[in-house]
């Protein structure tokens, strides 16, 4: 993560003339800067702006996200279709800072044939292999964004988590454990609903675990304690809808919050009762 700040507000500068002691109380935050790439399960519910609504509401740092998303693509299209290859190669002048860049494989790895099947997982790792690289050459770190079995199919739970762990222990990424979360909570709580009617996508409860995962992963950090309602600007493929009033990403009970929190901290690879 690198040292940037955020600018103080002329207010908070008057503030601070005025009251040293509270000023100090509230410097300015470490920020992480996130690009998301993969494909729906991330512009649904605004999942960057998820994250970034969780970490504003917790001491560490703030998780400011944009993404590069198209709708169903792998990871393989995203090269190919030269876009993202674009990005990256960008000069220095116009080169936007990234710390990480977190990557989602299509979710069933590019299989859209046969439903209930999942696709072989050499193209994921292909492309895996060729972005992490690009994603070093411009100063980032590259995690990756592990994907849930659809509704009907939870079988593929398991085949998702060894190939996405494989691919990482490989390349010595991390892995949001984003789809191990979702199987211990439909396992323990199937009144929870994680999906949309479509039995693929995520609704928002199933974004915001996915967001505490997230945020748990790249920064270490718990999420307990986050936000249970986070408002937000609507999302399409194309990023944040600039013209629309902010709307509500997402609203829950306090228990469902914490309970979705404390899975999304496990999954991390942390103690449930690690330090926030």
């Amino acid at each position: 993560m690198r040292g940037r700040r955020l600018k103080p507000t002329l207010g908070a500068l008057l503030l601070a003339a005025a009251v040293a002691a509270p000023a100090a109380a509230q410097q300015a935050r470490d920020t992480i800067d996130v690009l998301y790439v993969g494909n729906s399960y991330i512009y649904f519910n605004n999942l960057p702006g998820l994250v970034e609504g969780i970490s504003k509401e917790l001491t560490g740092p703030v998780v400011r996200g944009t993404a590069h998303t198209h709708g169903g693509a792998t990871l393989r299209a995203h090269l190919e279709d030269r876009h993202l290859t674009a990005i990256f190669s960008q000069g220095p002048a116009r080169q936007r800072h990234w710390d990480w860049v977190v990557l989602q494989e299509q979710s069933t790895l590019g299989r859209i044939e046969r439903p209930g099947e999942l696709g072989r997982p050499e193209a994921f790792y292909e492309a895996t292999r060729e972005l992490t690289p690009m994603i070093s050459a411009v100063g980032a770190k590259a995690a990756l964004y592990m994907t849930w079995a659809k509704q009907a199919f939870p079988m593929q739970s398991g085949t998702l988590s060894r190939v996405y762990r494989s691919i990482g222990a490989e390349l010595g990424l991390p892995v949001a454990a984003v789809g191990e979360a979702w199987a211990e909570v439909l396992r323990a709580r199937p009144d929870l609903s994680l999906y949309t009617s479509d039995g693929s996508h995520p609704n928002a409860t199933g974004s915001y675990l996915a967001a505490c995962v997230i945020y748990a992963t790249l920064t270490g950090r718990s999420p307990l304690g986050a936000p249970r309602e986070i408002t937000g600007a609507p999302w399409n493929m194309e990023g944040p809808i600039v013209s629309a009033q902010p709307t509500v990403l997402v609203s829950l009970s306090p228990a469902d919050a914490e309970y979705l929190q404390r899975i999304a901290w496990k999954a991390a690879g942390a103690k449930e009762t690690g330090d926030r």
